[in-house]
């Protein structure tokens, strides 16, 4: 296997570089040296190429050490976080300090015994930097992710809150509060019972005592209160958020539809408001007749599809739909035309005149005191929702934390393989880890260095998975391993290379530095065994290699665990 190649880039006197090139050569690796021992030829040097590590004396021709961070930064991502490495007693203290004070923390003596150690630093020196871009990019994206997620819920059209078993309230987003003519500091001091209405008292009643049994209701439409006594008919979904068996909260979100239940009492009322309301409605209202042609369209309809309406009169409702979904829209549009069922409505995809694709909920209802059977179509905008529903459905089954799946949806997975047949050809492994070394860190250092260290093992860990198999964070400073298709010889190499891995591992924590290691307990899955017995097992094993003396594997067998019970 041919080596790997190591650039090297030298910011000092030929005299200094020849010693370290000296002193690399014994590295393993083919270290490629280049050196510049002026401002113009360091810029040229880290502009031509990307180097793994730069050396530098602390004062050169017409620079310092102390200017690299501002050369690196305006270079921007090609330099972004290499390591610099200073060579002591090259220059005036003050710079030294100054490069400390600007994140520089890798010194060496050009002396023998700095350089006979400096080639088992390097590898150390390049992993450091691979490192922080890892956490860097993993606190980026947490950043975004959050932003994304506070920027959902406060400007959504919808009304969501969350709920307490006590009802009382959790969270109300901006829409909700607007809506309800409350202060975030009032909402607080609010039970659910103070908002409702009194025509849906008994029915919320009942509904929240099925949410808080875990059931899921959809569709569902009430009555709230705002403060100002005005009345605000919702319409929408509501959910319960399980932990441990037990529902802990309950979250809801709606629709606002207090216009349209006003807009259809009106149609009852007067075919002139009828008509009024129609034209200007804020959703898009068709109707259709048996044979799908669009026989009128609102305004705001047609423009939020992207036609004028004349575009759109006589064509075929399949020309908005997309033709994925087509065949179930056509369905539910004819099982409605037959008057069989009640409406409960259908999301579905709508096509623009661009092109773009947007989420709609639609209701239809026939058209009374008309000779041709026709549809009454509403299809109000829910891409918001179905962003926001996949959203909490990602939250629900991953950790916090490290973004791994959590738990619950772990052994999910493992149920799915347990209840499946038997099959001789297809062979699955679960394995167990648990850090040897995290409570030191996490005693010594505090929480907040505990869940870096949580969060750096979780990606180290997660780069050596396969693409079936599925790697989970138990909780604390336990992971699991679900090894799908996996024989168990297999499944032992790839635990030991978990092991290997974290082994190797060196976890900075300020002026600190850590090593861990990882005790694995490996099973193999047996097909038909209930998820307790396979859990326990699992955690039999990983018990096993702690007990014989850590930092090692345990694969534990049916035999193995019935011979230490009869023990």
């Amino acid at each position: 296997m041919s080596k790997r190649t190591i650039h090297v880039l030298m910011a000092s006197s030929a005299e200094t570089s020849a010693a370290i090139e000296q002193s690399l050569r014994r590295h393993d690796a083919h270290i490629v040296v280049r050196r510049a021992d002026n401002k113009a030829e360091l810029l040229n040097a880290l502009d031509a190429h990307t180097h793994h590590l730069l050396f530098s004396e602390l004062e050169l021709t017409d620079f310092s050490a102390a200017d690299i961070p501002s050369m690196l930064a305006l270079l921007g991502q090609k330099a972004l976080n290499m390591p610099v490495v200073l060579i002591k007693g090259s220059g005036a203290e003050e710079i030294a300090i100054d490069c400390l004070a600007s994140g520089a923390s890798q010194f060496i003596k050009c002396t023998d015994q700095y350089l006979t150690r400096l080639p088992s630093l390097i590898d150390s020196f390049i992993a450091q930097a691979e490192n922080e871009n890892a956490r860097r990019l993993i606190e980026k994206r947490l950043l975004e992710s959050e932003e994304r997620y506070v920027d959902i819920f406060d400007n959504t059209s919808d009304l969501i809150q969350c709920i307490k078993p006590d009802g009382s309230f959790i969270y109300t987003n901006k829409t909700w509060r607007d809506t309800m003519g409350y202060t975030e500091q009032e909402v607080a001091s609010l039970n659910l019972m103070d908002v409702l209405h009194p025509d849906s008292m008994l029915c919320c009643q009942d509904r929240f005592a099925r949410l808080q049994r875990g059931e899921a209701l959809t569709c569902i439409d009430f009555k709230f209160l705002s403060k100002s006594g005005e009345t605000i008919y919702l319409s929408g979904d509501c959910g319960s958020i399980i932990k441990d068996g037990a529902a802990i909260s309950t979250r809801g979100i709606f629709k606002n539809v207090t216009d349209t239940v006003k807009t259809e009492d009106a149609l009852k009322r007067s075919e002139a408001r009828y008509q009024t309301l129609y034209e200007n409605a804020p959703d898009i209202y068709t109707t259709v007749n048996a044979a799908g042609e669009i026989l009128s369209i609102n305004p705001i309809g047609a423009s939020m599809l992207g036609y004028e309406i004349n575009e759109l009169i006589g064509e075929s409702v399949a020309k908005l739909i997309h033709p994925e979904d087509q065949r179930e829209v056509f369905a539910y549009i004819e099982k409605q035309l037959s008057g069989a069922g009640k409406d409960h409505g259908i999301d579905y995809r709508n096509i623009r005149k661009d092109g773009s694709i947007f989420w709609v909920h639609q209701r239809v209802s026939l058209e009374p005191g008309v000779e041709e059977p026709r549809l009454f179509v509403i299809c109000r905008d829910v891409t918001e929702k179905r962003n926001l529903e996949a959203q909490l459905e990602h939250q629900a089954s991953h950790d916090t934390l490290t973004n791994l799946v959590n738990r619950r949806e772990f052994e999910r997975r493992l149920q799915r393989i347990l209840s499946s047949a038997p099959d001789a050809t297809s062979q699955h492994a679960l394995c167990f880890l648990d850090l040897d070394q995290f409570k030191i860190i996490n005693d010594t250092c505090g929480h907040i260095a505990g869940d870096e260290l949580l969060r750096q093992i979780a990606a180290l860990l997660q780069g050596q998975m396969r693409s079936r198999d599925t790697l989970a964070r138990f909780g604390g400073d336990e992971f699991a391993v679900l090894m799908e298709h996996c024989p168990i010889e297999s499944a032992i190499r790839l635990a030991e290379t978990l092991r290997e891995t974290v082994a190797r591992f060196l976890f900075h924590w300020r002026a600190q530095r850590f090593t861990l290691g990882v005790s694995i307990g490996v099973i193999a899955i047996q097909a038909g065994q209930n998820i307790i017995d396979t859990l326990t097992l699992a955690d039999a094993a990983c018990y096993t290699a702690k007990k014989e003396g850590r930092n090692r594997i345990h694969v534990e067998r049916p035999t193995d665990a019935a011979a230490a019970d009869a023990s």
